[in-house]
């Protein structure tokens, strides 16, 4: 009997392990599985900007894209006749709408024009979100300013906060700009999620990229970086990795603070950063815009 006893006990042991890896690897797999599912409702949180509000602007303009979604977008002129646009792309979750309306009329009061726009299945546009879509969008808004209002692209800012950087990153591949203002700047959806979820491979799940730091190397113009400190969403050091591979002209702006605030609230940071490469009241050289 006792000659049995540790062969028993070594039997019981070998279950209990098998047990324990069967159950561990189940959770695993099923919490990756949950990450793979939500993956697009959790990289543009569009649930979250459709709520009823009401149009705070006297003017909203409707947006026409390539694809035939039409978007909800905003003009705001500067009190004093600047040269500069702003064209801004909103972040995750954002909408015109809502609270984005103080960022924007921030940007207007330091002398620029601002015009903005909701992307496919945000605020009241209808339609569903995706990478690819909402680099249509950011099109859509760039195209309205350059054929319809005739704005050299000379005179165009691409603007973007969060996961909009990496929208504004990537029409700056496409199309030519006065340069690019990036806040809270995003360096790649998988590395964000490397940095939260350490434990899955999201960096070989996501199928929504937004790879801003495989794209710095293609980036025409100058560019302005406003990053917090704080940031607990993209920490200050993934920042800093990504201005690194922007070429020059560059500048970073680090202020104390966090990430969807960085650049707004004190703005004369934010109004001398742009000053360097914009300032909005700018005398014109007597040379001819180039598109």
């Amino acid at each position: 009997m006792l000659s049995g006893s540790p062969r028993r006990f070594g039997a019981y042991a070998l279950r209990v392990i098998v047990v324990l890896a069967v159950t561990c690897t189940t959770l695993w797999t099923g919490a990756v599985g949950c990450l793979w599912v939500n993956e697009t409702r959790m990289v543009f949180r569009a649930y979250r900007s459709r709520v009823d509000l009401p149009v705070a602007y006297r003017d909203l303009l409707q947006l026409k894209t390539s694809d035939g979604v039409v978007l909800d977008a905003v003009s705001l002129a500067a009190d004093t006749p600047s040269e500069y646009w702003i064209l801004f792309c909103p972040p995750a979750a954002g909408t015109i709408h809502g609270r984005l309306q103080s960022q924007l009329y921030e940007l207007q009061a330091l002398g620029y024009n601002v015009f903005a726009f909701d992307y496919r299945g945000f605020g009241r546009n209808g339609g569903q979100p995706s990478e690819s879509g909402v680099y249509q969008d950011a099109l859509a808004a760039y195209r309205y300013l350059t054929q319809e209002r005739r704005i050299p692209a000379s005179r165009i800012i691409l603007a973007g906060r969060s996961l909009g950087s990496a929208v504004a990153v990537e029409l700056s591949t496409r199309v030519s700009s006065a340069g690019l203002l990036l806040l809270s700047t995003l360096d790649s959806v998988p590395l964000t999620a490397a940095r939260f979820y350490p434990w899955a491979p999201v960096r070989w799940l996501a199928s929504q990229r937004f790879d801003s730091m495989g794209k710095a190397h293609r980036v025409r113009g100058p560019v302005v970086m406003v990053h917090g400190s704080r940031d607990q969403l993209i920490p200050i050091a993934a920042a800093r990795a990504l201005f690194s591979e922007l070429p020059e002209p560059k500048l970073l702006v680090e202020t104390t603070g966090g990430h969807n605030r960085a650049g707004f609230g004190d703005g004369a940071p934010l109004a001398e950063a742009l000053a360097r490469f914009w300032a909005p009241s700018r005398e014109r050289s007597g040379e001819p815009d180039s598109e």
